[in-house]
């Protein structure tokens, strides 16, 4: 009993974690099949955002309700010209070229976060809710923080709202079909340059949202505090599939559950407690070399 409790514990102080890689991991796949590159300043671009929040809302005192408004607009405005100053200019780059823009915007971001903010440590966000809430259960408690309720909440909601949009709306529809082929779409009237920024937009906001739970959260504000998010996304996409949507969101529920439950075994043998992100991600490398194309992801077949 103690052992399952502990578990369950192992689990919900997971919460968090869970739900932030979630919605990085949308926005990644978002921008992977309208604009078919990996955006590794998708992080950076969060941290940025964040920082505006935290400025807002400790510095000048203002509400969450208003302060977390001006860091999504400052994300979406990013993502918005990303797409139209330099991807919509380069259209032919090729994918590796496009990688290696956005991982020049990450060094960019970096140096001027210090420049506009300052180099010391950001203030620590608070949570939306402080305090725990325990539940008694297998005669002992259930702990989970009241902000990681609230972050489960809206982590439902927000991918339930953008699902609905994916698969039942025209929206969902352009962005499918530039998905699958880019050229077919502007052929059969769908304008795939607004199907592309309005994805760049959605999927630079879900970043900062998710950065700012984090932050607010148990996370140290600095520059490059989502890169581990950032990089545990890029491998739930992987372990997913990129070609789906549902695929990644599922990724991104393995990895972290994974970690968390090599790292609960840790209290068996403290082997795994050191060794739990090694062990999972050889374990994700081995079930890639398996299958590829993801958990969920479609065999692409070529006809000779």
């Amino acid at each position: 009993m103690d052992l399952l409790l502990s578990f369950l514990n192992t689990v919900s102080q997971s919460l968090l974690t869970i739900c932030v890689t979630m919605i990085a991991t949308m926005g990644i796949a978002l921008i992977f099949r309208t604009s078919t590159t990996t955006n590794f300043a998708q992080g950076a671009i969060a941290a940025f955002g964040t920082y505006f929040i935290a400025t807002f809302a400790i510095e000048k005192g203002m509400h969450y309700l208003f302060a977390i408004p001006i860091g999504l607009t400052v994300g979406i405005v990013f993502g918005l010209a990303i797409d139209i100053l330099i991807f919509r200019r380069g259209k032919n780059v090729n994918a590796v070229g496009k990688q290696i823009i956005t991982m020049g915007l990450v060094s960019i971001l970096f140096g001027a976060m210090p420049l506009i903010f300052g180099a010391t440590e950001a203030p620590q966000l608070q949570p939306f809710i402080k305090g725990n809430l325990a539940i008694d259960m297998l005669g002992g408690s259930l702990s989970i923080t009241k902000h990681s309720l609230i972050v489960v909440i809206i982590t439902v909601v927000l991918l339930t709202i953008l699902f609905i949009l994916l698969y039942k709306s025209k929206w969902g529809l352009g962005v499918r079909v530039t998905a699958a082929n880019e050229a077919m779409a502007g052929i059969v009237g769908i304008n795939t340059h607004v199907i592309t920024a309005t994805s760049w937009a959605i999927a630079a906001g879900l970043g900062v949202l998710a950065a700012f739970m984090l932050a607010a959260g148990n996370a140290i504000l600095t520059p490059s505090f989502m890169t581990k998010t950032q990089v545990n996304a890029f491998l739930a996409s992987i372990l997913g599939g990129f070609s789906s949507f549902i695929g990644p969101v599922i990724g991104a529920i393995i990895i972290p559950l994974a970690v968390a439950i090599v790292s609960w075994l840790g209290k068996i043998d403290p082997f795994f407690q050191s060794w739990a992100e090694v062990i999972v991600y050889v374990l994700l490398l081995i079930t890639v070399l398996i299958k590829p194309e993801g958990l969920f992801g479609k065999k692409i077949a070529k006809k000779v």
